[in-house]
């Protein structure tokens, strides 16, 4: 074999002081460090500790606040916007009716109170109320809704809803008449709940034209849309 490495010291005294040489090489370049960390270690108080940021602010002063409630109301209306103008038509023409009788009749004095005295006369209105409804209707107001939904298709014109409203609305007026009557004269019994049977079908008829309308006036082909998913009111009725 070969001589092998070459010994660097010849005695274990150079040895011993080649060592004692290299530990203080290493003690010098690594005394900063060792410092700083006992330092921390000892006075964990003085190290910054990172704080979770809280929500920061959305607006920095008060006219910034007030604007964005603008902002916010105006979108909540815009989204609301279709229904309100629905019912601000049918109110319109409802009232637009009104002062028509009203100036029709100007000259014939007050109209007389024909409400019935009796359990059978208020009956006798709720029969004459389901007639005038099932004509309208013609036993299904899904398709009475529908046939309106085809008329608006060819005309594009959503007063039909309208007109169709304002019909039920009257008869929807007319039976909140009976049924107080009714209410008053035989109270809860089998009258009552034909009287509120009535009430109810005429109620779920004005809702579907409602909902209708509301798509009516967010455009043509909303409506079309909403038909083809049969995601209206009244598709889903029976």
């Amino acid at each position: 074999m070969g001589p092998g490495r070459p010994k660097i010291y010849t005695t274990p005294e150079a040895k011993l002081m080649a060592n004692r040489i290299k530990n203080r090489r290493s003690y010098h370049k690594n005394k900063t460090t060792t410092s700083t960390l006992s330092e921390q270690l000892e006075c964990p108080a003085t190290v910054p500790s990172k704080k979770p940021a809280g929500r920061p602010k959305l607006y920095k002063t008060p006219e910034e606040k007030a604007m964005a409630n603008r902002a916010k109301s105006k979108r909540s209306y815009d989204k609301r916007k279709a229904a309100i103008g629905v019912k601000r038509a049918v109110r319109y023409r409802a009232e637009t009716a009104t002062r028509y009788v009203r100036f029709r009749n100007a000259r014939k004095g007050p109209p007389p109170n024909n409400d019935p005295t009796t359990v059978p006369g208020w009956m006798a209105l709720v029969s004459k109320t389901s007639a005038k409804f099932t004509s309208i209707t013609r036993g299904s107001t899904r398709s009475y809704i529908e046939q309106l939904y085809h008329a608006y298709v060819v005309s594009r014109r959503k007063e039909k809803f309208c007109d169709a409203e304002l019909i039920f609305t009257g008869l929807q007026n007319t039976m909140r008449r009976c049924l107080g009557g009714i209410l008053q004269l035989a109270g809860v019994g089998k009258e009552l709940h034909e009287a509120d049977t009535l009430d109810k079908a005429i109620t779920e008829a004005i809702s579907s034209l409602d909902d209708v309308l509301c798509y009516a006036m967010g455009g043509y082909s909303e409506v079309v849309e909403m038909h083809a998913k049969g995601l209206l009111m009244y598709q889903s009725r029976v």
